[in-house]
């Protein structure tokens, strides 16, 4: 659709029969792309999406909406597994299977929301998805490093699966690529939005219940906590699909007041950490905090980059996004000289170090070639856009070093 629309931007009649044929897909397309065009008629569409969308604000539909409940509370009640049949344990159920049956709800509406009913394609997607499920369920059943790592990379992979069904199945489309990217922006501040308001209702439904001598907490998170968290990322889609203007306005405002927060506190606590006197190489919870950081600040420059990719404009924004790399570049180098340090003393190449090590490798990668297009996209005029271009196009990388930790790391380290 956005296609359809850039290369019609100026001819009324198409735009119109465009919209005709699909409303909904016209206007969050349109949406994507005006903010890069500066014309009459652009103006003209603006005002009457927004008219109208004024007028259809509480409609939605009806079948997309039962489709959102039932697929809901399947995923719960999978997740509730555990405790319908006994014999199946917590520990070593959850780890295993929770992030293929989270992610599958959310497939499963994405094909639906996308119109993507061709046999070919929901069969791949049923296939690998049960591949993944066997094998997950087959690694032994001991302590192993190799083993939780593997788990550990399910969600990443169940994502890239997503990202896949995303875009049609056309993963080489680098532009729809871009789109996925910039939807999860918004679908972690929706999602963000609901788990808030859900945590604020289970704490007044308990309040309230004790005010009359009966403590529901334990059945309330059983039976209802379960799945609202579940079914939170799904009513996050179908929210955004329905209401596509709520988003698009809150993200860019989220990336513009915390981008400079996580800046500033970022070079805070680098020059604390300095005189602190902390010592990574013998704190090691230290580190994996450093690591989860590197990996949060990561995501938000990826997220920060798609909101500012729509407008291509060239602001104090991208001068903060570019030093936020520099100093997310620094905070991964400490890492890395961390982890190679450790290795060095110990003499040993564990999973665990082996893991932490090539990752941060890859992500110092991509940090170096997002700051790159950022100077440039700054100081040298170069359009914005050509970052999430890069972003997008590095994800394959992530992939395959997924696929690795996943079905070879266990085997080469014998389990360990």
């Amino acid at each position: 659709m956005k296609d359809l629309i850039i290369e019609n931007i100026n001819n009324p009649e198409k735009l119109e029969s465009l919209y005709r044929e699909n409303k909904k897909d016209f206007r969050q397309s349109f949406y994507e792309i005006s903010p890069q065009y500066d014309t009459e008629l652009i103006k003209f569409w603006k005002i009457r999406l927004d008219s109208e969308s004024q007028k259809e604000t509480g409609k939605f539909d009806k079948k997309d909406l039962i489709a959102v409940i039932l697929i809901s509370l399947i995923a719960g009640t999978f997740v509730k597994l555990p405790d319908i049949l006994p014999w199946l344990k917590h520990e070593i159920f959850y780890p295993r299977n929770l992030a293929i049956i989270v992610f599958s709800g959310i497939i499963f509406y994405t094909l639906r929301q996308n119109k993507i009913f061709e046999t070919k394609k929901f069969l791949t997607y049923v296939s690998t998805a049960i591949i993944l499920l066997i094998y997950v369920n087959l690694l032994p059943y001991i302590k192993s490093d190799s083993i939780n790592n593997a788990f550990y990379h399910v969600p990443f992979i169940m994502w890239c699966i997503w990202g896949i069904v995303y875009t049609g199945f056309e993963y080489k489309n680098i532009d729809k690529r871009i789109d996925f990217i910039r939807y999860n922006g918004e679908l972690v501040i929706m999602t963000g939005l609901i788990l808030i308001a859900g945590g604020f209702l289970t704490g007044l439904t308990n309040v309230l219940f004790e005010a009359i001598k009966m403590n529901i907490t334990e059945f309330y998170f059983k039976n209802v906590a379960v799945y609202g968290a579940v079914s939170a990322p799904i009513v996050s889609m179908f929210l955004i699909n329905t209401y596509p203007n709520i988003t698009s306005k809150i993200a860019p405002v989220i990336a513009k007041i915390f981008t400079p927060l996580v800046l500033i506190t970022l070079v805070i606590y680098l020059i604390t950490l300095f005189f602190s006197g902390s010592n990574l190489l013998l704190n090691r919870d230290l580190l994996i905090a450093f690591n989860i950081m590197l990996l949060c600040v990561t995501a938000l420059i990826i997220f920060s980059l798609s909101e500012l990719s729509k407008t291509n404009e060239k602001n104090v924004n991208v001068l903060i996004l570019f030093l936020l790399s520099v100093v997310t570049i620094l905070i991964n180098l400490i890492a890395l000289g961390v982890i190679i340090s450790r290795i060095i003393i110990y003499l040993e190449l564990t999973p665990n170090r082996t893991v932490v090590l090539v990752s941060n490798i890859l992500i110092f990668i991509n940090l170096i070639l997002i700051s790159k297009n950022l100077y440039l996209s700054y100081f040298k005029n170069k359009q914005i856009d050509s970052v999430e271009r890069t972003t997008a196009s590095y994800l394959p990388v992530y992939l395959v070093w997924t696929l690795v930790v996943i079905f070879i790391l266990p085997f080469i380290f014998w389990f360990r």
